[in-house]
């Protein structure tokens, strides 16, 4: 509830700000005891004096700047009045250090911090909200007027909108200040009080913005701005006094408990929360396949002893090391860090090259390292492929530019055929659909690319991920792939029977929610079922999602070779007292003429709430973005047929376009039994040979199918213009 009427206040605050914009009228934002300047400027007859209990206030209110013309998000006014800050005002000379408090929101650029022409510092590249401190040497400030300014650090750089304010100027050195009270925090687990967890707790102002604190370092914790992992489920931290609320949690499997606290000057604090697991997945191990060190990959801020404490704060059983052209073993440092009970760490590598990222594992010790100079698919796939114990090669972040490549290009990609247009084989054996530092501006984009490389007959798995570098930019596990395999110890995962089911196929993949299936009552995502063999009877999908009862679910849809087919919209849940909730409907479906596969996507609105919050898209592609939390089924195989296999909508188009002899009527004509994904793979073979679909006679032709086979003839070709630039007419 926080966090969905926050993001509604703020986009009424946005709304009315670029209406007044528009008007050309000017907003008081710092409000003083003597008058009031615009544009965030204060006049310098200002009266009022700073007291060591009295901070100065700068700017009292949140301001909007952007480092461009364009918006970066719709949310924000489409005219932007700031493009740096840049305001006087009035103090005294320091002898002594003193601190500027400033809170700064959405910031993913590099902007620059002066006081009096002198650096302070750069803001933190982070869109969470959150509250920072900045040392003001001694000196700095003069006798009367003084001027801050924060303006983008480079003149060129993506569009960035973001949000400063308020700004206070505190009179103590930063020691002191983050030293005004003490606060001891415990996390018991809720079935057993007397047992303490792994976690991640995360502290917040009564606004919602992070706030700084200071730790010692003996303590077995990795912390940033309001947050903290402990493995130990207690830690004890100095802060400034004011008003929090503290929050704990362990990833998407728990419960999250919170509480208010007060600090005063010279307090000390003791808060006990407990949290439990809240949504059911016994059976299945939750596996993150895209993690990083800055320790090893050099960039974030995420260090490897650090790294330890996040995995089990966010219950990660099975984590990949996956730093770029290295392996790296977390072995001895999850023992270092008594980590290594909740875990069981495999060697990966994210073999980074020219031309895609590929996350490979699991590797034996001393393994040679990929190749990552080489950049023919089909000789560094198969070259990964025979190195001793790796049984996964998966695509990352597949529409994402990196080194001027993207794999997913249109240019390079079909996406209703799954084709490669580029020569590249498709011989990797999963692909990331989920990976929540990296999202896309359409969510489910990834998602419907795979189904169209299933469709086009590659064995390919589902993946989810976080590709997190950090403690907290981006929560390492938020996106995550469940892998069906016995979970009692996480420490002592059965690793071979793991890559096993996860190469099979037998996953779930997650950003918030848990989608499974079952056809008839007996199996599920990886499998192939007999439905030939119950000829008259009805195939029965049980389709489920669950959750945790701090995030909401809302929708249950099923998919059939890529094809919505059902869809349920459930009431999201409101029992406050619950841990978590599960929705599921069955659907009755007819007997299939040929061979499909099924998956089932359940969602939900997005998670702001500062305790979990989703990242924004890595690389939009629009100002407009829509906040979803989604799982995802593997595929589950129908063999409709009875030949003991699954055949692919590709494989079904091959032998009708060869019986037809090219012959478009009689094509056509074939093609009504079969739905449009097939219609699609046709459209596709046929395009390739003749490149005549849309001939007015050709199209004529295809255009008096039956309506699968118009709707897939169109959403091939509409991919097809989508790199060729033609017009598609209707």
């Amino acid at each position: 509830m926080i966090d969905s009427v926050a993001q509604s206040l703020k986009e009424m605050i946005w709304l009315l700000a670029g209406l007044l914009t528009v008007l050309s009228i000017e907003i008081p934002v710092c409000a003083q005891n003597g008058n009031v300047g615009t544009l965030g400027v204060p006049t310098s007859n200002r009266q009022d004096v700073q007291t060591p209990d009295k901070p100065l206030t700068i700017v009292s209110s949140p301001l909007h700047l952007r480092n461009s013309a364009a918006p970066e998000w719709s949310r924000y006014p489409k005219i932007a009045k700031r493009r740096r800050l840049d305001l006087e005002f009035e103090a005294q000379t320091n002898a002594l250090e003193k601190v500027l408090r400033l809170r700064q929101i959405d910031v993913k650029q590099s902007w620059s911090i002066q006081l009096n022409g002198q650096p302070v510092g750069k803001l933190k590249k982070d869109q969470n909200d959150l509250t920072s401190l900045y040392r003001i040497k001694a000196g700095l400030l003069k006798n009367g007027l003084n001027r801050l300014e924060i303006f983008p650090a480079k003149e060129m750089q993506p569009n960035d909108d973001i949000e400063i304010g308020p700004i206070f100027l505190i009179d103590e050195s930063q020691s002191a200040y983050l030293r005004q009270g003490h606060l001891s925090i415990n996390v018991a687990d809720k079935s057993n009080p007397n047992v303490l967890l792994p976690c991640r707790i995360t502290l917040v102002d009564l606004v919602g913005s992070l706030v700084p604190f200071a730790a010692d370092s003996d303590q077995k914790i990795a912390f940033r701005e309001g947050v903290i992992y402990t493995i130990d489920g207690k830690v004890q931290l100095t802060l400034p006094a004011g008003e929090y609320r503290v929050f704990a949690g362990r990833g998407f499997e728990y419960s999250r408990d919170e509480k208010k606290i007060t600090i005063v000057n010279g307090s000390e604090v003791q808060v006990s929360l407990a949290i439990g697991r809240a949504v059911d997945t016994v059976g299945w191990v939750s596996c993150d396949t895209h993690v990083h060190t800055v320790t090893h990959s050099g960039h974030g801020d995420c260090k490897i002893n650090e790294r330890m404490l996040t995995l089990a704060g966010e219950n990660i059983e099975l984590p990949v090391a996956t730093d770029h052209n290295k392996q790296i073993d977390y072995e001895t440092a999850s023992r270092e860090m008594g980590a290594r009970k909740y875990f069981t760490p495999l060697i990966g590598n994210e073999v980074t090259t020219d031309f895609g990222h590929f996350n490979s594992f699991p590797f034996a010790k001393a393994s040679n390292v990929p190749n990552h100079r080489e950049n023919d698919w089909g000789v560094l796939i198969p070259s990964i492929m025979k190195t001793p114990n790796v049984r996964m090669v998966i695509l990352n972040h597949a529409r994402d530019v990196h080194r001027g490549y993207r794999p997913f290009d249109p240019a390079f990609f079909n996406d209703v055929t799954g084709a490669s247009l580029n020569e590249r084989p498709f011989l990797f054996n999963g692909i990331e659909v989920i990976n929540s530092a990296a999202q896309q501006s359409d969510p489910f984009q990834l998602l419907h690319d795979w189904m169209a490389i299933v469709n086009r007959g590659h064995h390919v798995i589902p993946i989810g991920s976080s590709d997190s570098h950090d403690v907290n930019k981006f929560i390492v596990g938020q996106g995550r792939t469940y892998i069906r395999c016995e979970d009692r110890d996480p420490g002592k995962i059965d690793v071979d029977a793991a890559m096993n089911n996860l190469v099979n196929g037998q996953v779930s993949v997650s950003l918030g929610l848990m989608a499974q299936i079952s056809v008839n009552g007996r199996y599920s995502s990886g499998d192939l079922v007999p439905v030939a063999t119950q000829a008259g009877k009805k195939i029965r999908v049980l389709c489920q999602m669950s959750g945790p009862h701090w995030v909401k679910g809302n929708k249950i849809q099923l998919f059939e070779n890529g094809v919505l087919i059902r869809e349920k919209l459930v009431k999201e849940e409101t029992d406050s007292t619950a841990d978590s909730f599960l929705h599921e409907v069955e659907w009755r479906l007819d007997q299939r003429k040929h061979d499909t596969f099924l998956t089932v996507l359940v969602t939900g609105p997005g998670v702001f709430h500062p305790s979990w919050p989703l990242a924004q898209p890595y690389q939009p592609v629009s100002p407009v973005w829509e906040s979803r939390i989604f799982g995802v089924t593997g595929a589950c195989f129908l063999d409709a047929d009875g030949n003991g296999r699954f055949d692919s909508a590709f494989d079904y188009a091959s032998n009708l376009v060869a019986q037809s002899k090219g012959d478009l009527k009689t094509l056509v004509g074939q093609l009504t039994d079969f739905d449009e994904a097939i219609a699609a793979q046709a459209a596709g073979l046929l395009q390739e040979r003749s490149g005549n679909l849309l001939e007015d006679t050709v199209a004529s032709i295809w255009r008096k199918g039956s309506p699968s086979v118009r709707r897939g003839f169109t959403r091939y070709l509409a991919a097809w213009r989508r790199y060729h630039g033609s017009s598609l007419q209707q």
